[in-house]
């Protein structure tokens, strides 16, 4: 059984259950600098791997990048 979501804006199939850790997993992303959006709300990191993902979910993943002038 599977979830369709769309990550980023593109359409993909989770193994259901899943959650927003899940999609991290699944992405090879390193949580550590992210932010996740899922349908228009702002989910904290400790409750990543608690929000169930459902079909049709929109989910993006906003990264932080440090820089500056030096």
């Amino acid at each position: 059984m599977f979830v369709r979501v769309f990550l980023n804006g593109e359409s993909q199939e989770l193994p259901a259950p899943a959650t927003i850790q899940t999609a991290v997993e699944h992405l090879g992303l390193s949580d550590r600098h992210l932010v996740a959006e899922l349908n228009l709300e702002i989910f904290p990191r400790d409750a990543w791997g608690k929000k169930n993902l459902s079909d049709g979910d929109h989910l993006e993943f906003i990264g932080f990048v440090g820089g500056g002038t030096s």
